[in-house]
């Protein structure tokens, strides 16, 4: 095996004249000795072009016309050298030891078929949160571990994975225009990759300013097809415990879906309401135990479920914020 992979870090670029240089500069100061810097230009009509170019032989460039975010992605990994793929989008930031990081836990694996997904904290217009992460600090159990990643993407965008894996699993799915990276991770769950994690936190992950309830209402409509993909692709392979899971919430709204009830409930002080959309969000993400914890707070103990009510309504004005 070889000391130091080659790690290829892996830029889609669309209309990120405003982010895109502080993305690739992150990538250049990286702390780990091997590595390159691919860039796909997806068809940018503003200045990202420009400015992606502006770095000259530090970066190998990727041009199309636009064909959307896995098509680029995969533009630039067909273009890149490396053994490792890290990806980062063009929003994103990495910090100094992110690559180093990731590596060293890819390189204490103890099975050929691994990737890391490394933790991120969030950031919005008013800056770094410092509380909140991409990923718990706890790392989920090995142990029905695909079980838990049907239920909620528990797996970072912000990963490094073995180029034999995208190669094996076919790359990202043009035809996901959102959670493309969702359908990757179950692919390779269930092409018997094994998902490790990098706990405390290496880049910031960058949240949009897209209308929230636009989000969540197109997020559910490929969250309910991945649902779909996954009852016909992998019938055979399925558990008991998965099949029952995946048939139960098949007509079920998604668990963002039932949260944005809950909030809404919560502003509205309808407690019972907000009780009930927080069990159906419990029914959809079973591993999530403060979910049933909330809901039983709501609908019988009176006072925790007021404690409740304040405690989400200010983390509702603080996501608004950010």
């Amino acid at each position: 095996m070889i000391e130091d992979p080659l790690v290829s870090i892996v830029i889609p670029v669309y209309q990120s004249e405003r982010t895109v240089g502080e993305a690739i500069s992150s990538a250049l100061m990286q702390t780990y000795p091997n590595l390159e810097i691919v860039v796909c230009l997806d068809g940018a009509t503003d200045r990202s072009g420009a400015i992606v170019d502006a770095y000259g032989d530090l970066v190998r460039v990727v041009r199309q016309d636009n064909q959307g975010l896995s098509a680029a992605r995969n533009s630039a990994v067909a273009a890149a050298r490396g053994e490792l793929i890290a990806l980062l989008d063009a929003d994103d930031v990495l910090l100094p030891p992110h690559v180093e990081r990731a590596v060293a836990r890819w390189t204490a694996r103890s099975t050929d078929k691994a990737y890391v997904t490394c933790n991120a904290y969030t950031m919005g217009g008013t800056g770094i949160v410092p509380r909140r992460t991409v990923l718990p600090r706890t790392p989920p159990p090995r142990q029905g571990h695909r079980l838990a990643l049907l239920q909620r993407n528990i797996v970072s965008v912000l990963s490094v994975y073995p180029r034999a894996m995208h190669e094996e699993i076919g790359g990202f799915d043009s035809a996901m225009r959102v959670l493309e990276d969702y359908d990757f991770w179950i692919r390779a769950a269930f092409a018997g990759w094994e998902t490790l994690y990098q706990s405390e936190p290496t880049a910031l992950y960058r949240r949009t300013g897209t209308s929230l309830s636009a989000q969540n209402a197109r997020m559910a409509e490929y969250e309910q097809l991945l649902r779909a993909r996954v009852r016909e692709r992998y019938a055979d392979q399925l558990s008991a415990e998965e099949r029952s899971y995946v048939e139960r919430v098949a007509e079920m709204d998604t668990c963002d879906v039932y949260l944005a009830r809950a909030d809404e409930a919560l502003r509205e002080g309808h407690r019972r309401a907000a009780a009930a959309a927080y069990a159906a969000a419990s029914a959809v993400v079973p591993a999530d135990r403060s979910l049933a914890l909330k809901a039983a707070a709501l609908k019988h103990l009176p006072p925790t479920g007021r404690l409740y009510a304040w405690r989400e309504r200010v983390r509702a004005r603080e996501t608004a914020r950010a």
